[in-house]
């Protein structure tokens, strides 16, 4: 998978001011393997990448094509 995507992920997890904890937590994963995704160290499946989005609050595209001012709209 493009690593840009593990990039977006983890900026739009800070600018969200969200730890890695919290969305291991709400993944139901540990810190460390969540950590393992955002390093772009493991492949995710899009059912993975729309968890994700659900839970950092953003549409699928945002993950995949981050655009910062549609964050904040």
């Amino acid at each position: 998978m493009d690593r840009q995507i593990y990039l977006n992920i983890r900026r739009i997890r800070e600018l969200k001011n969200l730890t890695r904890e919290f969305v291991a937590a709400e993944l139901n994963m540990s810190p460390s393997g969540y950590g393992k995704i955002e390093r772009g160290e493991v492949d995710i499946t899009i059912s993975r990448l729309y968890q994700i989005s659900d839970v950092l609050d953003v549409p699928l595209s945002s993950v995949l094509h981050l655009d910062i001012s549609k964050l904040f709209c």
